[in-house]
């Protein structure tokens, strides 16, 4: 009962390890499989940002045209471009209602975000020059206003105004900032301007998108971006850019970073439990040599080197160890599974787990059993024997 109290600090140190490094790993799959679902291969560009007494602000106003955006496609290493300009509204069928996000966009956002089609079609170039009041929905939508209906050919109302379901988008799940990427109902951006959303500068986007052939090309595209943006904007040598390029694998890097830090975090502050698990074992060895002090005055007087008393307690606590953190593994991957099927999210079986507990019951082991063990072996002969 001694030894599995014991045991039960390590158990419970290398399963908290153990679920933590599962769950960062479950964190940084879940934003390699939101960015695949965007596109890694993705140029952002938008509004460039305000600076007011050296304090940077928000986004300031747009300032990339949808021409400017067209002109893009024409870039060497370039697949596509397109763009967003946004609004929210109440969408109603019937007697359903939902808020929803629309982006007013072209036929092209589809290639640009990895977006694919369910049902039905996606707008035309030529429904989009002449604003058709054609709409594309996602399930969320779908499965909000029509149910088991198919949307294809009904209408809906957006702020009083009616449009023709054309089309349905493929599931794509939560984004990486939790957001419902489902929610959204696609339009010709000129359509948009003209019945939804009005603006002062009604040429102009929100966010484009360009869409790189490799990865490895996206520096050397986005420098042509910057490049021809300043020559379409008339930008004096020195100024400022009135716009941003964001690479989406720069963010990418970023999110992962900090993802990784995170769960680093997690696993350190869950190590905690492995130093007071080390230091129960220490305190069993150290009553045991203790106890035993006969024994090994026993053993020693019979001829027993030093060496074989010390590996004695040594490779007792190694086993403790050892067992403790099989256990914790097996414990902390069930309750990592356990914990996935909840969230319905996968959890990966890393061999980090078994490479944790592997070295956590060699080190905690010897560091543990090593002054006991020391201990163990100058004992005197002559003192043990005579010890009550």
């Amino acid at each position: 009962m001694r030894t599995f109290l014991t045991m039960l600090g390590i158990m419970i140190g290398v399963a908290a390890v153990v679920m933590m490094v599962a769950a960062g790993q479950t964190v940084q799959n879940e934003i390699t499989k939101t960015f695949d679902s965007m596109g890694t291969n993705l140029i952002i560009i938008g509004p460039a940002e305000t600076v007011s007494g050296g304090v940077r602000g928000g986004r300031g106003r747009p300032s990339v045209s949808f021409d400017d955006v067209e002109s893009l496609k024409s870039l060497k290493d370039v697949e596509t471009a397109s763009y967003v300009v946004s609004a929210d509204a109440q969408a109603v069928y019937e007697s359903n209602n939902y808020g929803v996000n629309i982006y007013g966009t072209t036929p092209d956002f589809l290639i640009v975000n990895n977006w694919e089609i369910d049902q039905g079609i996606m707008f035309t170039e030529r429904d989009f020059k002449a604003g058709k009041p054609y709409i594309v929905i996602g399930q969320t939508i779908v499965n909000e206003l029509f149910g088991l209906q198919n949307p294809v050919g009904k209408t809906l109302r957006l702020k009083g105004q009616p449009f023709t379901v054309i089309g349905t988008l493929k599931e794509k799940g939560d984004g990486l900032m939790g957001n419902d990427q489902d929610n959204i109902i696609m339009m010709p951006a000129t359509t948009l301007r003209q019945r939804i959303r009005g603006s002062y500068r009604p040429k102009y986007t929100d966010i484009a998108f360009v869409k790189v052939t490799e990865e490895d090309k996206m520096e050397a595209v986005a420098n042509r971006i910057e490049y021809q943006l300043r020559a379409r904007h008339r930008l004096k040598e020195g100024a400022d850019n009135d716009f941003m390029v964001r690479l989406m694998t720069d963010m990418v890097e970023k999110v992962r970073s900090v993802g990784f830090i995170l769960s680093a975090l997690l696993a350190a502050i869950a190590s905690i439990s492995l130093v007071v698990g080390s230091i129960g074992i220490m305190n069993m060895m150290l009553v045991s040599v203790t106890e035993r002090t006969r024994e090994i005055g026993t053993r020693k007087a019979l001829g027993a080197p030093n060496r074989w008393i010390m590996f004695q307690f040594l490779t007792e606590s190694i086993l403790i160890s050892f067992i403790g953190s099989f256990i914790g593994m097996l414990l902390g991957v069930a309750l990592s599974q356990i914990g996935g099927q909840i969230l319905d999210k996968e959890v990966p079986i890393s061999i980090w787990s078994v490479i944790i507990s592997v070295s956590v019951a060699v080190v905690v082991g010897v560091a543990s059993g090593l002054m006991p063990a020391i201990k163990a072996m100058k004992l005197d002969p002559i003192e043990a024997l005579r010890y009550q």
